[in-house]
């Protein structure tokens, strides 16, 4: 069912139920029941607002018609619409007759007690049927939306109960009226639903293709078990398993997509689903032959990157000290500066010539050998001395040679 849908459901449900529940109430239980003015109006409002709650209930079932969904959303719009309808019952014929009793002397008295409260008893209703919704799905976005919506159609639904009065006989008045309380009050909180949705599914291919639903739960499966939030069977459930996926909301307000361990597998975008991958606004999930795109209305910031830590750069070395020289001493510490005018750069100058290169040196005369001592005989003894020229010495004679 898509989103437009919904809302045209949730009134026409809404003022049907009302004159349902008004034609067993007035009709046909008033013959019955008799008692004073305030408990009549009481229980009658209180047991009109049971069926509004259940009525505008089940359209939000529509999305998803297997017989346990529809069920417990019928019991929880019920028991929604009793609660709020006797409290807003209560509240709105006390401020009814504080606000007859303190106008009784003005022309229009009248007309603004019950403006004021039947439409503190729309607001009652409208409250009681938001909240109910909120709770079965667990979602504070969607009971906030709905209690929005509840109070602005109480309210407007409320105000044309005395002009209805005015134009009608009393029992044909009652049942105008409240015949468009329940139509506001499911128009507005349809309405609310769908102008203040934060993230939203349409098929856009395989069964039943232009249904819409409104993430609002935690946790959304798909697949074809009638216990899944949205359902695929007939030729959508080609390769599809009773829990196919699953869409989970994050504590940070994201929506996390993740397969199932399925057969066949899950797509998103075109690329296999393998670990749980975050869903952006505009993304397609295939599976099997169904195509279902994710929507978001909320703009979130892109997940912040991490930098990578890079490697520490060497530092550079110090400067080694120098002693200073004396002409450094010497020089001023603080020099002026002299302004020059840049000169143009001329031809630039011939290489200069290279120097001739040296001729090799001979190579020295190697130093002559010593003279080596000789064997001679000496000529006074005869025995045979060894020595150089001039340097022989006999030790028999004591002769030199």
């Amino acid at each position: 069912m898509s989103l437009i849908r919904l809302i045209i459901w949730c009134s026409l449900l809404g003022g049907w139920c009302a004159f349902f529940g008004w034609l067993f109430v007035e009709p046909i239980l008033g013959r019955f029941v008799s008692g004073g003015h305030w408990a009549w109006a009481i229980l009658m409002v209180t047991i009109i607002a049971v069926p509004i709650g259940g009525g505008i209930s089940l359209a939000y079932g529509l999305t998803n018609p297997s017989f346990e969904n529809l069920g417990k959303r019928a019991l929880f719009g019920l028991a929604g619409g009793l609660v709020g309808g006797l409290v807003g019952a209560l509240l709105g014929s006390c401020v009814f007759g504080i606000v007859l009793f303190v106008a009784e002397k003005i022309g229009f008295g009248l007309f603004l007690g019950r403006m004021i409260g039947f439409a503190l008893i729309g607001s009652g209703i409208g409250v009681g049927i938001g909240a109910s919704e909120g709770i079965l799905d667990r979602s504070f976005s969607k009971m906030r939306n709905g209690v929005i919506g509840g109070v602005i159609g109480g309210m407007l639904g409320g105000l044309v109960f005395h002009p209805a009065s005015l134009i009608a006989s009393d029992m044909s008045s009652r049942a105008l009226s409240f015949v468009l309380l329940g139509l506001a009050i499911g128009f507005f909180i349809g309405l609310a639903q769908v102008i203040l949705k934060e993230a939203w599914l349409t098929v856009e291919d395989g069964f039943r293709s232009g249904r819409q639903m409104i993430l609002g739960n935690e946790i959304v499966t798909m697949g074809t078990s009638e216990k899944s939030s949205l359902i695929f069977i007939a030729f959508g459930a080609k390769d599809v398993e009773p829990t196919h996926l699953k869409i989970t909301r994050q504590e940070d307000g994201r929506y996390v997509l993740e397969d199932n361990q399925s057969r066949k597998g899950t797509l998103l975008n075109g690329k296999a689903v393998t670990e749980s991958t975050p869903l952006s606004d505009g993304d397609t999930i295939q599976f099997g032959v169904n195509v279902v795109r994710f929507n978001e209305s909320t703009e979130r910031p892109p997940a912040p990157s991490v930098p990578k830590p890079s490697a520490p750069k060497p530092a550079a070395p110090a400067p080694s000290a120098s002693p200073p020289t004396a002409v450094e001493d010497a020089a001023p510490k603080t020099v002026p500066i002299v302004k020059t005018t840049p000169i143009k750069a001329g031809p630039a100058p011939a290489p200069a010539p290279e120097p001739p290169k040296p001729a090799p040196t001979p190579a020295a005369a190697p130093p002559p050998k010593p003279a080596q001592p000789t064997e001679a005989p000496c000529p006074s003894c005869g025995k045979k001395i060894v020595g150089l020229p001039g340097q022989r010495f006999c030790k028999s004679c004591f002769q030199t040679f």
